[in-house]
């Protein structure tokens, strides 16, 4: 009798002991699962992490040689080009007093259109070079743009402005005016539009940048994004700005961007 009561003590104890050293096991596989997948998940949030932080740099990277060479396009329209035009509208007005009436008329035309193409290097020197941008409002920037627009298209233009304006900082000043100006560039080129809105509303910690137009629109089911918006979309996730773009096919194409400038650039 004791001799069962013994054994049978020691059995306990030994499926005690296996129990204990199953739930170890089991605790460690865990531990080491857990671990595992907790590095394995640190890993991929630090590739995602690594792989935006080499797109944001290739994109600022191409950002910066665009604006480079915007600034020299700019530089050599109002240096070069712009020295030329002058010349050429003071050589016609110097002609212009030699001539009889008669004869005045396709020189008068002549010199007009010199004098508009001055005009339109001299604006448009500014709107390529960033360091002229920088001086400027936003709205003062994008009216010139607007102002440009409704010279050579047959699409009308208007600038809307609600609200006190805000600190911009001047790097977001231009790549902000950058997307207004892709913008405008892609009604002009595709949009067949005979109206163009840009309505910019000032609020207390952000502004929204609305461009609306009346054109053929998109479907944006059945198309691919154009290098246009892919291009304004790039640009506006280097200033962590909203852009969402709205169209239908004939019902003309809206784009919104929203941007909050960070605590430190509040006026």
């Amino acid at each position: 009798m004791l001799l069962v009561q013994e054994i049978t003590k020691q059995e306990v104890i030994i499926v005690v002991y296996f129990i204990i050293v199953v739930v170890v096991l089991v605790v460690l596989f865990i531990l080491f699962f857990y671990t595992f997948q907790r590095r394995k998940n640190n890993l991929l949030i630090e590739r995602v992490v690594a792989q935006k932080e080499f797109e944001s740099t290739l994109i600022q990277a191409e950002n910066e040689i665009q604006e480079a060479t915007l600034k020299n396009v700019g530089m050599e329209l109002h240096d070069n080009v712009g020295q030329l035009l002058s010349v050429a509208k003071m050589q016609l007005r110097s002609g212009l007093s030699q001539l009889t009436d008669d004869k005045k008329e396709a020189f008068n035309e002549a010199l007009e259109t010199v004098d508009l193409s001055l005009t339109e290097v001299r604006q448009l020197s500014k709107t390529v070079n960033g360091e002229v941008l920088a001086n400027l409002d936003l709205q003062e920037a994008i009216q010139v743009e607007i102002e440009r627009l409704n010279r050579f298209s047959h699409t009308n233009a208007t600038l809307l402005v609600h609200g006190e304006p805000i600190f911009v900082g001047k790097k977001e000043k231009i790549i902000i005016f950058r997307i207004v100006q892709e913008c405008c560039s892609n009604v002009m080129k595709h949009a067949d539009a005979e109206h163009l809105t840009i309505s910019i509303s000032y609020k207390e910690e952000h502004l929204q940048i609305i461009i609306k137009d009346d054109g053929i629109g998109y479907n944006t089911h059945n198309n691919k994004l154009g290098s246009g918006l892919i291009n304004m979309q790039r640009r506006a996730e280097m200033i962590n700005a909203q852009l969402v773009a709205h169209s239908m096919q004939g019902q003309g194409t809206e784009i919104k961007l929203t941007y909050q400038p960070p605590p430190y650039e509040t006026a």
